[in-house]
């Protein structure tokens, strides 16, 4: 049975890393700091260190909890469609998703998720201490599930891999414009023409097969 302090500390350390999320989607990972997050939190700097103890801690386990949060929302949407949808109309459903005003909080960690993928790749130390630890599978790999599902026994394993890797390029292309969410209309048809260009090119790999 969970005592009155162990609760109230987990209720800490749950605001901590959600301080860590907004503060990281608001400011870049390089600006975080133990002051700033605590600050969010509404709870002093000790705290922070207490619970995590190091800055480099509570990142990894607030990027572990942004994938955590990410592939609950997306894998939902799969499997309530993967029977009846194609692979353009769940990208569609994805996208609608998270420019859905009700969800704009995980616009918050996609950024996060973006952050962390574009760090990783110039900053080798960074890469080891997130992406070397044992953790569930990020968001991004659920694009690998539905390309799989759907053209898996057409295209090798790096071809699908290479086209996830283009589908997480065009989400980082996409990220201020949902941030922004200016031309609502605009941005939807936007992504059907990149979904469309996927498939032309997902096509010419089945092609030369």
């Amino acid at each position: 049975m969970i005592d009155g302090r162990e609760k109230k500390g987990n209720k800490t350390k749950e605001a901590l890393l959600n301080a860590t999320i907004s503060l990281i989607a608001e400011n870049g990972i390089e600006a975080l700091s133990a002051s700033s997050v605590a600050k969010r939190a509404n709870v002093s700097k000790a705290s922070v260190f207490h619970h995590f103890g190091s800055m480099e801690t509570i990142q990894q386990e607030a990027f572990i909890l942004s994938n955590i949060l990410m592939n609950e929302a997306l894998e939902q949407i799969y499997n309530e469609s993967k029977e009846t949808d194609s692979f353009s109309d769940i990208m569609l459903k994805y996208f609608l998703f998270f420019i859905d005003e009700k969800n704009k909080e995980y616009l918050h960690l996609i950024n996060v998720q973006l952050q962390f993928v574009v760090k990783s790749s110039y900053d080798k130390e960074f890469d080891d201490l997130i992406f070397n630890q044992d953790r569930d599978k990020t968001p991004f790999d659920l694009f690998e599930v539905l390309l799989n599902d759907f053209y898996g026994d057409q295209l090798t394993p790096s071809d699908i891999e290479l086209i996830n890797d283009l589908i997480v390029t065009y989400l980082n292309g996409f990220a201020t414009f949902l941030i922004s969410l200016e031309d609502r209309e605009w941005i939807i048809s936007l992504w059907k023409e990149q979904i469309k260009m996927t498939e032309i090119y997902i096509q010419s790999l089945i092609d030369k097969k």
